[in-house]
């Protein structure tokens, strides 16, 4: 199965998270909590997007820019090594 991302946005703070999921024949799931472990699945009051490939998900939480959590975003970008 395909990793999907979704990014939503915390309906207390205003701030976006990413949700990693699974792509199925019909749609995607999302998991309980973002990447960061910050938020809840029950705290988003709607998607910035959703069912997007890794490529897509950087190239969209690029262009919302500071309101994406940092620590989620971080997982969609390769750690250098020294």
């Amino acid at each position: 199965m395909a990793i999907s991302y979704t990014l939503k946005v915390n309906k207390n703070s205003g701030e976006y998270h990413l949700f990693k999921g699974e792509m199925t024949e019909k749609a995607c799931t999302s998991d309980g909590k973002s990447i960061c472990t910050k938020m809840l699945n029950s705290d988003s009051e709607n998607n910035v997007f959703q069912c997007k490939d890794e490529d897509e998900a950087r190239m969209q939480c690029a262009t919302h820019g500071r309101k994406v959590c940092g620590i989620c975003v971080s997982d969609l970008y390769l750690t250098p090594t020294k």
